[in-house]
């Protein structure tokens, strides 16, 4: 993880190059199309406006959620990086349902292409601008832990297995298999269509407040227990509850402590708690509630009651 400075940056960076990417590809592809009349070609253009349009929301949705806290929003405005995950998967079924439909008429319909050549070199093209942008975003993934920027690129993997279908169908139909373009279109979207409900589950488990990953969890319990195994004062955690808003990590537990502990060695001993975890997890905000062992003996035994 990075700095919040360092994350804004690198977040704000990628979702530009997203645009410019999609831009140029649009540019292109729209020629290769007028040239071709390709069905797939036109697929493409239009999951690439789509891409355009997208990746320009997610800047904008990516603005509000690395704003800092303010009164009214004092957990921050990370979720707004969840919302824009969702705004993505509603655009990719969009595109998805067009290809299908595109795909379906042609299939019924067949059509020669006209200029193959051009329109595979364009998709050539296509193919290294989409892997050199899914490279970057990869690169910025790896050190922001982004959902919207983990949207964003899975949005253009999606791209890059159409621009595949294309060049494949492309090449069928200059030998004279006519249908090759439908069906790939018809194949594409049905792939792109699961992707799309892959990250709207995804997303929607974010802005519930799910919790973190069990190999993160497991790792929060490792911290914990190495220290308490280190330090007889603390004689374990319980409550443990976690979330994710944008790239902050929410976590909070209370600790069980020595009843013989002042208020001042209880402080001393959660500030260095909060510290190790910092350390394992940046940009996190830690609770923690320090209880005496024998209040927690006494919940117990109520529960206990209650069952």
């Amino acid at each position: 993880m990075v700095e919040s400075v360092a994350y804004s940056a690198q977040v704000k960076k990628a979702s530009h190059f997203a645009i410019i990417t999609a831009l140029s590809l649009i540019i292109v592809k729209g020629v290769a199309w007028w040239q071709t009349g390709s069905v797939s070609m036109l697929a493409s253009i239009t999951d690439s406006m789509l891409d355009l349009l997208a990746s320009f929301m997610n800047m904008l949705i990516l603005r509000f959620a690395l704003m800092p806290a303010d009164h009214n929003h004092s957990f921050g405005h990370g979720k707004a990086e969840s919302l824009a995950s969702l705004v993505q998967s509603a655009f990719i079924s969009g595109s998805a349902i067009f290809l299908l439909l595109q795909g379906i008429h042609r299939f019924n319909s067949p059509q020669p292409l006209n200029n193959t050549i051009l329109g595979m070199l364009v998709t050539v093209f296509s193919i290294f601008a989409t892997l050199l942008l899914v490279w970057y975003q990869g690169r910025v993934i790896e050190q922001t832990d982004s959902p919207a920027i983990k949207a964003d690129r899975l949005h253009y993997q999606t791209d890059l297995l159409m621009n595949f279908a294309i060049l494949i169908s492309l090449g069928l139909s200059v030998h004279g298999i006519l249908w090759a373009d439908a069906v790939f279109a018809i194949l594409i979207s049905l792939y792109i269509l699961l992707n799309a409900a892959k990250m709207l589950f995804s997303s929607t488990q974010l802005l519930l407040d799910q919790m973190l990953p069990p190999e993160e969890i497991e790792q929060i319990h490792a911290v914990l227990n190495q220290e308490i195994v280190q330090d007889s004062r603390m004689l374990g955690f319980h409550a443990l509850r976690t979330r994710r808003s944008g790239a902050i990590r929410f976590i909070q537990f209370h600790l069980e402590l020595a009843d013989e502990l002042s208020f001042i060695e209880a402080h001393d001993i959660t500030e260095h708690l909060e510290r190790c975890l910092c350390k394992a997890f940046p940009r996190s905000d830690i609770v923690i509630h320090p209880e005496p062992t024998f209040i927690v003996q006494q919940e117990m035994q109520l529960d206990k009651k209650v069952i």
